[in-house]
């Protein structure tokens, strides 16, 4: 089973059900990517990061900040307390105009920041945390949005551990709202790694007739698409 179709298919264990052709965000502590899924089991791969995934973005700056690991949970609970005006953090753009991501720029302004400002006050820390995950939540928003409408494919699917971070389901929720688009997002129980995603992938290549010998490996960069 590939990962990436597990994250995938973990919006197939709630109702409503995804219905292709839908564009899927697949944003986590490893991978951060859109597929386009035209139909069942097959994918295409539309744009990626080009450096760290976001859940690695977030991991690194809640070590640079002293907070721990995961870095998604806590930083998130830390910007609730800052203004996410405060620090106007980068927004990084691809020179070529490609639908990718980049979260390498952003880390490093962040740690620029920081190293001007130490000591650190409790109110300064949520104000980084507060700019930094909303810099994260732009740059993620609006490239799915820009290329589902390039696409012309209206439905959405948001999965991954990061997926499970408020403020990237409310202002993804927000704009395909505004554009009468369809956004599916499954709990956040089920947006972290789980047995039951894997389980779902797995039952619906079992269906399609896809079997594996006992000869059969893991693949630690097995592509999706």
């Amino acid at each position: 089973m590939n990962h990436l179709e597990g994250h995938i298919f973990a919006g197939f264990l709630q109702e409503p059900r995804p219905v292709h052709p839908f564009l899927a965000l697949v944003v986590s502590g490893g991978h951060t990517a859109l597929y386009l899924c035209p139909e069942p089991l097959r994918y295409r791969l539309i744009g990626q990061t080009r450096d760290d995934a976001a859940g690695e973005a977030f991991d690194k700056v809640a070590k640079l900040l002293g907070l721990g690991y995961p870095g998604g949970p806590v930083i998130e609970r830390t910007a609730q307390a800052g203004d996410p005006r405060a620090i106007p953090f980068p927004v990084a753009q691809i020179s070529d105009g490609a639908p990718d991501f980049s979260f390498s720029g952003l880390k490093t302004a962040v740690s620029l920041f920081v190293r001007r400002q130490q000591p650190l006050t409790a109110a300064l820390t949520a104000d980084i945390c507060a700019g930094f995950q909303a810099t994260v939540v732009k740059m993620l928003v609006r490239k799915t949005l820009r290329a589902a409408a390039r696409l012309g494919v209206h439905r959405i699917l948001l999965t991954g551990g990061v997926a499970a971070n408020r403020a990237l389901r409310q202002a993804l929720g927000a704009e395909c709202q505004e554009r009468g688009w369809e956004l599916l997002v499954p709990p956040p129980r089920l947006c972290t790694d789980n047995a039951a995603m894997i389980a779902a992938a797995g039952h619906a290549r079992l269906l399609a007739g896809e079997r594996a010998d006992l000869a059969l490996n893991a693949a630690a960069h097995l592509p999706l698409a």
